[in-house]
């Protein structure tokens, strides 16, 4: 019964979603910097963090203002680069045990991936070559979501 309920939202969200536009606008990391930090968030510059990895162009971390959670910025070299790095977090998403809900979306440049079990909330969205990324606790879910939607991911 619960896998028929996730079936029909996650349908009920991808018609949805699909009907209302087919493509999106990504945030470069100076539009992203801006938008967040209006949000009360402080962001980081951690592009050194990926000295190994050239494709990774950008990488910024956005904290709440208590430092609760973060949410992860990647602009990467390649459309094609953007979609393999959001494939491989999908899957390590997907390995976690008791998910609880899922949501998927693919359009034209878009891609998301959210999911929910009892203690975390998981989040990676893809427009174009640019990535953001949650990883938190349950608690803070509605918080992200609420961003990530303000930033348009």
């Amino acid at each position: 019964m619960k896998k028929k309920i996730v079936l029909m939202t996650t349908l009920i969200i991808s018609i949805f979603l699909i009907t209302g536009c087919s493509t999106k606008t990504p945030l470069n990391s100076t539009d992203f910097v801006d938008l967040i930090e209006q949000n009360d968030y402080k962001t980081t510059n951690v592009i050194n963090q990926f000295s190994d990895y050239t494709q990774i162009k950008n990488a910024f971390i956005a904290q709440d203002k208590e430092m609760r959670y973060q949410i992860e910025y990647y602009e990467l070299d390649t459309e094609e680069s953007a979609k393999s790095f959001f494939k491989g977090n999908k899957d390590i998403f997907q390995k976690l045990e008791n998910i609880k809900s899922r949501t998927k979306v693919d359009l034209k440049n878009y891609e998301k991936y959210a999911q929910s079990t009892d203690s975390v909330y998981s989040s990676i969205s893809r427009i174009d070559n640019t990535i953001v990324y949650a990883n938190v606790k349950i608690e803070y879910k509605d918080e992200v979501i609420e961003i990530i939607k303000k930033l348009g991911y």
